[in-house]
């Protein structure tokens, strides 16, 4: 004879994380709804060439592309090649690193570009058992997703994001924890204010903690100093993507590393390796040339004072505004003031999960299409 027995009921603490998961994949839905639309109903808006976009001109780098073909030349493209075979490379980047910075790095990797070396560091993060990571808004929305996919709850740290006036933080107090950021906050063209990186740095030698900084458009400021807060962050428990092809303006090339903890490096590979396979000579011929041209910083430079000048240019002429002041990059956040054709394609705050500052866009100072609000191109620096 059996009888039915109630179902046992499941704890506060479980019962809460399925309330702030369920919330977490509602708003991963609403920001991937934002970016579908974009990308099928809109044709990226216009390809990727709006001024919202991601596409960029670059006047500067025609030599440099010519030195990546001829370097591509010397590899076997019959042959499956990985980037963790190229110890040349990385230690070229860590020799590059160990001059930029405060703290030289304990290890890199490298992967075919921002997007899938955030995805793999997601996925490392399910393998080890992770269920919970703190971060900072805004993520890239790759992080967001992958996040979402693999059910990691994520927490917030703050309602507002770091370049914002009442922005604060509120670390958690206990021990060996993740914490995920971005900086700069690409976007807007700014970084993470030092004093924050700094309070980081301290609550990171208190707990133990783990941290990722999504520093794709790192080193490209505008005054031209190589300064990183974030490189002060223990080496032996820091996760700091860069993006060469991010800052040579060269994305028809995937290339992006990651500087981690040697204790996660295999790890870290292996994750990846399953994921996207083996590496593509020319990113790896890319990779080469690309920390080549940083070290050297012309191409950076230059990209940076075109930035910067049409900015000025804008801004003077009342053709953009906001109470915002950016200083790196070569995407801003600000009001167009010229009139735009009706309908036009614009990248606003519902992009970022940002809600504070209505009717600001996305502004791509490379842009194809800048003309749009300027007459003249040599005004704003263009060669």
């Amino acid at each position: 004879m059996t009888t039915d027995r109630p179902a046992p009921r499941r704890s506060e603490a479980s019962q809460h994380r399925d309330m702030v998961l369920a919330e977490q994949s509602e708003r991963t839905a609403s920001l991937n709804e934002h970016y579908e639309r974009l990308a099928f109903e809109l044709n990226d808006g216009d390809k990727g060439n709006f001024l919202s976009g991601w596409q960029c001109v670059n006047p500067f780098v025609s030599s440099f592309f010519a030195n990546v073909k001829r370097r591509a030349e010397r590899f076997d493209y019959a042959r499956y090649t990985y980037f963790d075979e190229h110890v040349d490379l990385a230690s070229s980047i860590i020799a590059m690193h160990a001059k930029f910075d405060v703290t030289q790095p304990q290890s890199v990797m490298c992967g075919s570009g921002t997007t899938s070396l955030l995805f793999t560091f997601v996925t490392y993060l399910q393998s080890i058992g992770t269920t919970r990571i703190y971060y900072i808004p805004p993520l890239y929305i790759t992080l967001y997703s992958a996040l979402d996919r693999y059910g990691i709850e994520a927490v917030p740290l703050s309602t507002e994001q770091p370049f914002e006036p009442t922005f604060a933080l509120n670390l958690p107090k206990t021990r060996n924890n993740i914490l995920l950021l971005t900086d700069p906050v690409w976007y807007a063209g700014i970084s993470v204010a030092p004093a924050i990186m700094d309070e980081i740095v301290e609550w990171q030698r208190r707990t133990s903690s783990l941290v990722f900084v999504d520093g794709s458009l790192q080193y490209l400021r505008w005054d031209g100093t190589l300064s990183e807060a974030s490189a002060r962050l223990d080496p032996a428990l820091t996760f700091r993507l860069i993006c060469p092809a991010k800052q040579l303006s060269s994305h028809g090339y995937r290339f992006s590393y990651i500087l981690l903890p040697q204790s996660h490096n295999r790890r870290m590979i292996w994750a990846y390796t399953n994921i996207f396979g083996p590496a593509c000579v020319d990113s790896i011929a890319f990779g080469h040339e690309a920390v080549a041209a940083i070290s050297n910083r012309r191409i950076p430079q230059e990209l940076m004072s075109l930035a910067s000048t049409r900015h000025a240019y804008l801004r003077e002429n009342r053709i953009i505004e906001s109470e915002l002041t950016p200083h790196c990059g070569y995407f801003v956040f600000e009001r167009i003031r010229a009139p735009l054709p009706e309908g036009y394609v614009k990248v606003d705050g519902k992009f970022f999960d940002q809600k504070n500052y209505p009717d600001h866009i996305k502004i791509n100072l490379l842009s194809p299409s800048m003309k749009l609000i300027s007459s003249s191109a040599s005004e704003m620096g263009q060669p």
